[in-house]
């Protein structure tokens, strides 16, 4: 699309906990080659090509992580990556974002994303962008979810049921969003999976930054004021000035998700099927689906020695060596100051090992 002014917002933040002990507070998965040879914001950014250049990215991360973000992304303008010295959930985020974009050009079109999410291939993926674009142009009030189309009957994931399709739009038809479905358990998922017209909810949607504030002025009012004054200190004063707005607003705004503060209580939301190879990256598992597994069945980030040893989840530093006998199942991450080794199927409870360390006064191996 000729004269196109698509942004991209990349939703940078992160605690480093479900990929620990390689991932960090100081340095989280987003930062990490994860399954791959770049780190998964990098990936990120460079999977918009040239319909979403540089110059027309914003990335919110945590403050901390600030000069590490801008380091991987040299060619984003510095006082694009906009440092939250806080975690305040997506809403905050997003609208933080809007409110910059509006200042920049208010007339653009923001596709928001988040920085860890593994999707290809991506000239499908630009593809339903530019469709996002041309429906938002014809119904700019309105908001866009993309819906991912699903393989399996998954229970991890919020879905999307999508109502009566609008019109074709880039090539690609846009349905009106029904409505949100939550988490379902096992047969619900079974039931939406074999019923079709339902898609997983990847928290990928695009928008006109005055439609979203809009929608934020009248579900998120609190919300809404707080951000538009630290937009006005982005537009009018240099970064010292609007870090030092952020230190001093940021902590005392509403904590809550788009999803539940906004999302869910827009009326007329449209909804883009998006038929693409997708994972969310959510723990040490999707490194399964990720790389191939090696003759015995184990998926392996660095060097491993098994001996009558399968289905294992490896990943150790480039220095050191993993050899595991006579067990199966396991995920063993090995770093210079901690190894983790737990069972397959219990990589979510790797979070709570994070947890105890910070409640043992284990601070310095988080």
């Amino acid at each position: 699309m000729s004269g196109s002014s698509l942004f991209a917002v990349i939703m940078a933040g992160g605690s480093g906990t479900r990929f620990w002990p390689t991932s960090r507070h100081a340095l989280p998965k987003q930062l990490l080659p994860i399954g791959g040879d770049e780190a998964l914001l990098v990936r990120t950014s460079r999977r918009l090509g040239d319909l979403v250049p540089p110059e027309r990215q914003m990335i919110v991360t945590g403050a901390h992580l600030v000069e590490s973000v801008r380091a991987l992304l040299p060619d984003i303008p510095p006082e694009q990556v906009l440092g939250e010295p806080v975690g305040r959930d997506t809403a905050a985020c997003v609208g933080l974002a809007a409110e910059v974009i509006t200042r920049i050009d208010p007339e653009a079109t923001v596709v928001a994303m988040p920085a860890d999410h593994v999707i290809s291939p991506e000239p499908l993926f630009q593809e339903h962008l530019r469709a996002a674009e041309a429906a938002l142009a014809t119904h700019p009030e309105r908001v866009l979810v993309f819906g991912i189309e699903p393989t399996r009957a998954e229970t991890g994931y919020g879905w999307l049921r999508q109502g009566e399709a609008l019109g074709e739009y880039g090539g690609r038809t846009v349905y009106t969003l029904d409505r949100f479905v939550e988490k379902p358990d096992a047969a619900g998922a079974r039931a939406m999976l074999d019923a079709g017209g339902h898609t997983w909810n990847a928290g990928l949607f695009a928008f006109r930054p005055g439609a979203m504030l809009a929608a934020y002025a009248e579900h998120l009012p609190q919300l809404a004021a707080g951000l538009a004054s630290l937009g006005e200190a982005w537009g009018g004063a240099d970064g010292d000035d609007f870090q030092a707005a952020m230190d001093q607003l940021f902590p005392g705004l509403q904590k809550i998700s788009i999803d539940l503060g906004v999302m869910e209580k827009l009326e007329g939301t449209l909804m883009l099927p998006l038929p693409v190879s997708w994972d969310d990256v959510g723990a040490w598992s999707a490194l399964e689906r990720l790389r191939k597994p090696d003759d015995q069945g184990n998926v392996v980030d660095g060097q491993l020695v098994a001996m009558k040893a399968s289905g294992h989840i490896v990943s150790a530093s480039p220095d050191s060596l993993v050899a595991i006998k006579g067990v199966d199942d396991l995920i063993v991450v090995h770093t210079p100051d901690a190894t983790l080794v737990c069972r397959r199927d219990d990589d979510q409870g790797v979070k709570q090992i994070v947890e105890e360390l910070r409640a043992r006064g284990l601070e310095r191996f988080l």
